[in-house]
């Protein structure tokens, strides 16, 4: 039987969420954060503003911008019933973050996929009155693919068909999860779209510098064998995002990558209803060395403003900025309780 998976994911989910629940937002360019853009509407995405943007410069560049407060009970609410939506498909429900996730239906008794995808839109919009997107699709890659493609609001299919076509074709810098460096030295090798990995092997790429995971990974995308496993999900001890770059000491751009990886670290949070307690920023430096600042927050908090403080005092006390070395990396994790916080 071949797998059947459905990507589904929240559209621009917080300002999505704001819209639904004020109509003056509706149809307008928006802007959720405190002190940076923690979720942008379609409409102000439109205009340039993303997500890890400090909201001063939105407002100077972007005056007819809305800008609403970061209200993370609501989200979260609205993260849980949406969740509830996903599971009363299936219980074969994998968390990517507040508001995604791959479903597996293979072998559900409800019909043609297509038409299980729409419903499962309906629902979402009806129970928790956001839009959703879904892709489907015989592997994670796919079914993720296709919900890119599908978004705003919509569903695109991935068939055996199309993939055959889609998949040779594929730039191996669109893979999620394939980042700068390593892409920079997949192109170093001649290496550029998944058809260029035929005859590839792990050790091949391994190398090119490739870590063993990612030439795995790249190896079972090349044949076709890639993920298609929905796990279930665990309690973390924490959750975390970075980001590599071009060496640089300009102060601006470091800071504008950590507080971006702040939004993807609470977007990788998903409906995990514990609060961070603690946090850890990493700078890695040109010459590969890495820095590691650890610290509580005040309080246990999924607040972005408030993470991102805490994390800029870590990243201070690094002494990055007199240390004379560019930084090629910025990371920030998580650390999450063994069960949630109490009220």
């Amino acid at each position: 039987m071949t797998t059947v998976l459905f990507h589904a994911d929240g559209d621009a989910f917080l300002a999505s969420v704001e819209q639904r629940d004020d109509d003056r937002l509706r149809g307008r360019p928006l802007a959720v954060g405190e002190q940076v853009v923690a979720c942008a509407s379609y409409e102000a995405r439109a205009l340039g503003v993303h997500a890890g943007m400090p909201l001063g410069q939105v407002r100077r560049r972007w005056p007819q911008v809305c800008v609403v407060p970061y209200r993370p009970e609501v989200y979260e609410e609205a993260s849980a019933r949406l969740f509830e939506v996903f599971r009363r498909v299936t219980p074969l429900v994998e968390p990517g973050s507040m508001e995604e996730a791959f479903l597996d239906v293979t072998g559900r008794d409800r019909g043609d996929p297509v038409d299980l995808a729409q419903s499962l839109r309906a629902e979402a919009r009806a129970r928790v009155g956001v839009p959703i997107s879904v892709g489907i699709g015989r592997t994670k890659l796919m079914a993720k693919l296709a919900s890119r493609r599908a978004k705003p609001d919509g569903l695109v299919v991935v068939d055996a068909a199309l993939e055959q076509r889609l998949r040779p074709r594929l730039r191996l810098d669109d893979l999620w999860g394939v980042g700068r460096t390593t892409y920079e030295k997949l192109h170093a090798a001649g290496l550029v779209t998944v058809s260029d990995l035929s005859g590839v092997s792990q050790e091949d790429l391994r190398g090119h510098g490739i870590s063993t995971a990612m030439a795995r990974r790249l190896v079972s995308i090349a044949t076709g064998t890639d993920d298609a496993t929905i796990r279930l999900p665990t309690a973390r001890k924490s959750v975390g995002a970075s980001r590599s770059m071009p060496p640089t000491r300009t102060r601006s751009t470091v800071h504008a990558a950590l507080a971006a990886q702040v939004s993807r670290a609470l977007e990788r949070l998903g409906a995990d209803l514990r609060l961070p307690r603690r946090i850890e920023v990493q700078v890695r430096f040109d010459d590969g060395a890495v820095l590691v600042q650890r610290g509580p927050l005040p309080a246990p908090t999924r607040d972005p403003a408030a993470i991102l403080a805490s994390a800029e005092a870590l990243l201070e006390t690094s002494g990055w900025e007199q240390d004379g070395r560019g930084v090629t990396l910025v990371g920030i994790a998580l650390h999450l309780p063994s069960q949630p916080s109490g009220p």
